[in-house]
């Protein structure tokens, strides 16, 4: 790996002031020396000014308020757990009727899917737990932007 290779990969932490000071000398003194290396530094320079610069356009509080309370995604999102769930528990059911009764199935194979399904079960319910109890306890949920 060259100078400039090593150089180009410090720039980006030169222009944000993360380098220690015997890397920053380098840097400074190689990007005065070498017109590639300063044209780098100049290109990225430029971007950061440019991205510095940029305005986020603002939503109205009218609109980002329908936007939080839309009834339709509020509503589709509900179908969806309920969806998940119910698909869930049928997809257990009939695994309960044929692979734990099939007969060829190794009882250590049985027994490490049910492992893996229990904690599967676990890990949705205490999911659902937190955020049912977040719903109820969440003292910012009325906080307008």
């Amino acid at each position: 790996m060259n100078l400039c290779d090593k150089t180009q990969e410090l720039i980006s932490g030169y222009i944000d002031h993360e380098l220690n000071q015997q890397d920053r000398q380098r840097v400074r003194v190689h990007i005065e020396s070498c017109d590639q290396c300063r044209a780098v530094y100049e290109d990225l320079l430029a971007i950061k000014q440019e991205m510095g610069n940029l305005q986020y356009p603002e939503c109205e509080e009218a609109q980002l308020d329908k936007i939080m309370k839309e009834p339709v995604a509020k509503g589709m999102a509900i179908i969806g757990w309920f969806i998940l769930i119910i698909g869930f528990a049928g997809f257990m059911v009939w695994q309960l009727f044929t692979f734990y009764t099939e007969p060829s199935v190794p009882m250590w194979v049985k027994a490490g899917v049910f492992l893996i399904e229990a904690g599967v079960l676990l890990l949705l319910g205490s999911v659902l737990r937190q955020r049912l109890i977040a719903l109820k306890t969440d003292k910012y949920k009325n906080v307008k932007f």
